[in-house]
């Protein structure tokens, strides 16, 4: 049976401007008075068996989350995080990096209230026996909902700001990927923000990855299966009315088998 040769290069960008008076729509939640971080770096390198789990969940209001949902009709909104990382490799030599940097605090245009980074490279040849497999999957994923707010609110409810309108909105954005490798490489990072002071920052989401062959064995090609995703659904609202004017949704879902190269990159962001 010959054997299936597969090279796949993604590029995907997407980036929403959608307008209301000075300022768009999706906008970031304001910090709270009290901000947190966490930093992680791991480096773990094992012939044998690994296995990480990571899970991170961060939520931003700027009114109560308790009592959400619903969200007050008067411009509450709340915004959230989320990333998920498994790794699971079993007979075989694994070179395994994370790092991972959150911080809830306000941030700029150019800033990031999530950022990770992760590297693999596996071969089940490494403890002689080539029986092994490595399984791993990430996720990243920004969430954002919105009352409409006006006037003098924009300020207390949303930070800096105008006496403009702030529409209605929602946004989810998921992007992510999953491998089952007799041997190969998974080279990823992420960023996120939805905090921020001004609005007109935005929020954004990004993710890249690249799945190619081990640099234990020197191939090219990774051995196995690879997919990646990128989800995403968007609606916004116009004024301070419960209307809705824009709704845009998107999928993308790409697998591949065999002798695999495979990479994707996806952004998201608004304004």
């Amino acid at each position: 049976m010959k054997t299936k040769l597969m090279v796949i290069l993604i590029a995907f960008a997407m980036v929403m401007a959608i307008g209301c008076s000075a300022v768009s729509a999706a906008n970031p939640i304001p910090a709270s008075n009290e901000t947190s971080g966490i930093s992680v770096y791991i480096i773990a390198n094992a012939e044998g068996s690994l296995k990480s789990d990571t899970d991170i969940v961060f939520t931003q209001g700027n009114g109560n989350l308790i009592d959400n949902p619903p969200l007050d009709s008067n411009g509450e909104g709340q915004a959230t995080i989320a990333y998920v990382e498994k790794t699971v490799a079993t007979s075989g030599n694994i070179n395994y990096t994370q790092s991972i940097e959150v911080d809830t605090a306000s941030q700029g245009s150019t800033g990031s209230n999530l950022e990770t980074v992760r590297q693999i490279d596996y071969s089940n040849e490494g403890d002689g026996d080539s029986v092994g497999r490595m399984y791993s999957s990430e996720s990243v994923m920004i969430e954002q909902d919105a009352t409409a707010a006006s006037g003098a609110e924009d300020c207390c409810l949303w930070g800096t700001g105008d006496e403009g309108t702030l529409p209605a909105s929602s946004v989810r954005v998921e992007a992510g990927s999953e491998v089952n490798l007799k041997e190969g490489s998974v080279n990823s990072d992420s960023t996120a923000r939805t905090v921020s002071n001004d609005v007109d920052s935005g929020i954004e989401l990004t993710y890249d990855v690249s799945i190619e062959g081990s640099g234990q064995t020197g191939n090219d090609k990774a051995v196995g299966s690879a997919e990646v995703f990128t989800e995403a659904i968007i609606m916004e609202g116009s004024g301070n009315q419960t209307n809705q004017t824009t709704s845009m949704t998107y999928e993308e879902n790409v697998r591949v088998n065999g002798l695999i190269q495979i990479s994707m990159d996806t952004g998201y962001s608004s304004p």
